[in-house]
């Protein structure tokens, strides 16, 4: 069954909506995105932030959305991936979404950065 495109910019609607309030929300900057499925897609920004930034940011948001937080996982180049998934209820339409973080090993040049 395919899904229509008005029920999609339906979904997306939706999502820009939830969106709104989360800006209002006072947590750690994250990249969100809107997808074609209406679900919203937070990203923890990894190029300006300390791992331990990047974690507390993610634990911020994964409390204030009480999203149910995956096993994170560790790649064989070293990243850690974070991932939780979350169910917003809005006015009239839920929104499903998720936020993620890419925590890249450490090549030793954070103390020459600061």
């Amino acid at each position: 069954m395919s899904v229509s495109e008005a029920y999609k910019r339906r979904w997306q609607r939706a999502a820009y909506r939830v969106l709104g309030e989360f800006l209002k929300v006072d947590l750690p900057a994250v990249s969100w995105s809107i997808p074609v499925s209406g679900a919203l897609v937070g990203d923890v920004d990894s190029l300006t932030s300390t791992p331990a930034e990047q974690r507390a940011a993610f634990a911020a948001w994964t409390q204030y959305l009480d999203a149910d937080v995956m096993p994170e996982r560790v790649d064989s180049d070293g990243v850690t991936r974070l991932y939780a998934k979350f169910w917003r209820h809005g006015d009239r339409d839920g929104v499903r979404g998720a936020i993620r973080a890419s925590i890249y090993p450490s090549m030793g040049d954070e103390e020459a950065a600061r």
